[in-house]
């Protein structure tokens, strides 16, 4: 059977975590927009991350249709995204990267080792 679209996983976006427990936690909001794996958004609003978000960012590690009092899995601390599983506007990337850097997290590049 074909897809005409396939989501991406955990595993598109993570390349490592320290802890395969504790890089992630999940939170309830209220989304006004359905999320994908990969966004990058605030976690405190579910709404796709801007600069003005500041150190407030985390990265969805699963699919979640908009409503209210959804439940939703997000990234933590300990890992190493992969940026092309990256979901974030141009004009936000490098807050972004940022803030994940500064709660402990990093973005590969061709030269990280593990």
């Amino acid at each position: 059977m074909a897809f005409e679209h396939e989501s991406k996983t955990p595993q598109d976006v993570l390349v490592y975590t320290q802890d395969p427990v504790f890089h992630k936690r999940e939170v309830i909001l209220d989304l006004s927009a359905d999320v994908t794996c990969g966004d990058v958004i605030n976690p405190t609003t579910g709404a796709a991350y801007v600069a003005a978000d500041a150190d407030n960012c985390a990265v969805a590690l699963q699919n979640q249709i908009a409503g209210d009092a959804r439940s939703l899995v997000i990234s933590d601390r300990g890992c190493v995204f992969n940026p092309s599983g990256l979901v974030v506007a141009a004009a936000e990337k490098d807050a972004a990267y940022a803030a994940l850097v500064k709660q402990g997290n990093r973005i590969a590049d061709a030269n990280t080792a593990i």
